[in-house]
């Protein structure tokens, strides 16, 4: 009979043992699932992050519409627009119209803090368009990676880093029978990257005002590279101007970026057709 006993206490221990290795496996593997979720999470929670606060992105401000004339029957429009968003940036599309007059659909964009003109130029029209208005369509924003750049302005800056120097303006250049105005400035690409065609805008002022306004695109722009560029002014011509240059990039589409010397370029001029 203290056999039977004997062996009744052993076969609960051995129970007991049993039982309490289970409940510590299952407090393990609970605690390493727990780990392993956590760790997903933590992978994507700038993703999260963005979801949870696309409200947040403060409306860009879009100023009035000016308009400056061409030449007799033709018109640019520009505006200006701010993103006082710090780790934001939005990809949209615009199209001004007056009346009967509407410009082309274009493709914008605007950087995290950027202030930067829209512009549409040669617009038609048999007078001088008034009451131009500019509509913003297809509005994305995207939030910034912090992981890809921690400091957003550094990482712009580090970017956009380009030289101008010896900008001119002169309004008496003859080109047959008419006087066109020409800028030449020199433009040198002091970022560590190279790019496809960045396109620059330029803005000619006199007395504080805006008297003309275009763009200036640059073909394979490696880091350090100098070039020479020319603007032509056609219409009313200032007699005299300040002229400002300033990068006008989308540093967040890769496509902008040629690659590293010995790598294989992918041009994305050559995924473009002609309609």
């Amino acid at each position: 009979m203290r056999v039977g006993f004997a062996t009744l206490v052993v076969v609960d221990i051995i129970m007991a043992i049993f039982f309490v290795v289970v409940i510590i496996g299952y407090i393990i593997s609970g605690s390493f699932s727990d780990l392993r979720s956590m760790a997903s999470l933590a992978t994507n929670a700038d993703e999260m992050q963005a979801i949870a606060s696309q409200s947040r992105a403060k409306d860009m401000s879009v100023g009035s519409v000016k308009v400056l004339q061409g030449t007799d029957t033709s018109y640019d429009f520009y505006t200006l627009v701010k993103n006082t968003n710090s780790d934001w940036y939005a990809t949209f599309t615009y199209v001004f119209s007056s009346g009967g007059t509407t410009s082309r659909i274009e493709d914008g964009f605007v950087m995290p803090g950027e202030e930067k003109y829209l512009m549409s130029f040669g617009n038609t029209a048999e007078s001088r368009p008034s009451s131009v208005t500019v509509t913003i369509g297809e509005l994305v924003w995207h939030h910034i990676n912090r992981h890809e750049a921690p400091d957003v302005q550094a990482w712009l800056n580090e970017h956009r880093n380009f030289t101008v120097a010896d900008a001119t303006y002169s309004s008496d250049i003859g080109l047959a029978n008419d006087k066109i105005g020409r800028t030449t400035f020199t433009l040198t690409n002091t970022t560590p990257y190279a790019y496809w065609t960045p396109q620059f805008t330029v803005i000619l002022e006199r007395a504080g005002a805006i008297v003309g306004v275009s763009k200036a695109t640059v073909s394979e722009f490696s880091a350090g590279d100098v070039r020479s560029v020319e603007v032509r002014w056609y219409g009313e011509l200032a007699a005299s101007g300040t002229v400002t240059v300033v990068p006008d990039i989308n540093y967040f589409d890769e496509d902008v970026y040629m690659p590293p010397q010995g790598m294989p370029a992918n041009d994305p001029r050559d995924n473009s057709f002609d309609n």
